[in-house]
């Protein structure tokens, strides 16, 4: 989709130091903005991300609640980062942009895809509600209990014969603490069963070894260390080639490959296809957005057995590499 503004006609002109051909082969986005804020040029990447060309204010595509961050990192030092969100067209991208470069005449960003990452934390958080309302509520129990307990307290240090209202209002405090410990101690003892069935009680001496692959670095740390919180062994890798090299090496050791789809260099089915050639019972989970690929495996044409539809869903994940080799 073109979302070049209906006012700008793209001017494709480019820096005079930048070599066009060499900047449309780097595998990253990059875009120059003249000091106004108009795209001077951006490579082939950049293009194929946000749809746009030369000519186009980037920051027409930046969302009103980023638009302050877009400015800070317009007047910011080289090597500054941000986390903007920009739109395009009825789609949002989020993305990082990273000043590399500033000087009289123009100013250069690297830009990169994070909307998957962010998708992925906003799970995570969503996992981690359970906690949340937990420590919520014994907070609650714990404040009310204190609460009575302090008026306990004042009442004591008065002195006085207690009887009447004054008596009454004291074992009714009384009871409020009792029951609020009750509630408290419940909780925790519902808490601690849960996680008795949950968490195995110790971490397996053998653990299942995992090989993710991913050429977003954010995107295979994140699932590295999701799958390390389940007690797996986990060896990421960011490009194809090195995850091969590794392979052949340690294949028998290897129980499960995650793998991107779109990855420069090498994509996830060349992957899949080598690693296969070398031992064609070697589980792989190939994530990818392209439902075609997805149609293609279950009519039987792909040897891959396990496909995960992007943007990745981590319970679904989870639950798929623990169905795999568990």
């Amino acid at each position: 989709m073109d979302h070049t503004p209906q006012d700008h006609k793209p001017q494709g002109h480019a820096p005079q130091d930048i070599d066009q051909g060499l900047f449309d082969s780097i595998p990253v986005g990059l875009i120059a903005l003249d000091n106004g804020g108009s795209v001077l040029n951006l490579n082939q990447f950049a293009k194929d991300l946000l749809g746009m060309e030369a000519g186009c204010s980037l920051s027409q595509l930046v969302h009103p609640d980023d638009q302050s961050n877009y400015d800070v990192l317009l007047a910011a030092d080289i090597g500054s980062a941000e986390k903007i969100q920009l739109k395009l067209g009825e789609n949002s991208l989020h993305s990082r942009l990273k000043l590399l470069r500033r000087d009289d005449h123009l100013v250069m960003f690297s830009i990169e895809n994070i909307t998957e990452l962010v998708a992925l934390g906003t799970q995570l958080k969503t996992a981690r509600q359970p906690e949340r309302k937990f420590v919520h509520e014994i907070s609650n129990a714990l404040t009310t209990t204190i609460g009575y307990t302090e008026l306990i307290k004042m009442m004591l240090e008065e002195h006085e014969e207690f009887s009447g209202e004054r008596l009454a209002a004291i074992r009714r405090y009384e009871h409020e603490v009792f029951e609020g410990l009750k509630r408290a101690d419940g909780l925790i003892r519902q808490r601690r069963q849960n996680t008795a069935q949950q968490i195995p009680a110790a971490i397996p001496m053998k653990r299942k070894h995992v090989v993710v692959v991913d050429d977003e670095r954010q995107i295979t740390e994140f699932l590295s260390e999701l799958l390390k919180a389940r007690h797996y062994k986990v060896t990421p890798f960011t490009d194809g080639k090195s995850a091969l090299e590794f392979y052949k090496e340690h294949q028998e050791e290897v129980d499960l490959v995650i793998m991107d789809q779109v990855m420069p260099e090498m994509s996830g089915i060349a992957l899949a296809t080598e690693l296969l050639s070398l031992n064609l019972e070697q589980p792989i989970v190939l994530c990818t957005g392209d439902q075609g690929l997805i149609q293609e495996q279950s009519a039987g044409k792909l040897r891959i057995e396990h496909f995960l539809s992007k943007p990745i869903d981590i319970n679904e994940l989870t639950e798929m590499v623990s169905n795999i080799i568990d």
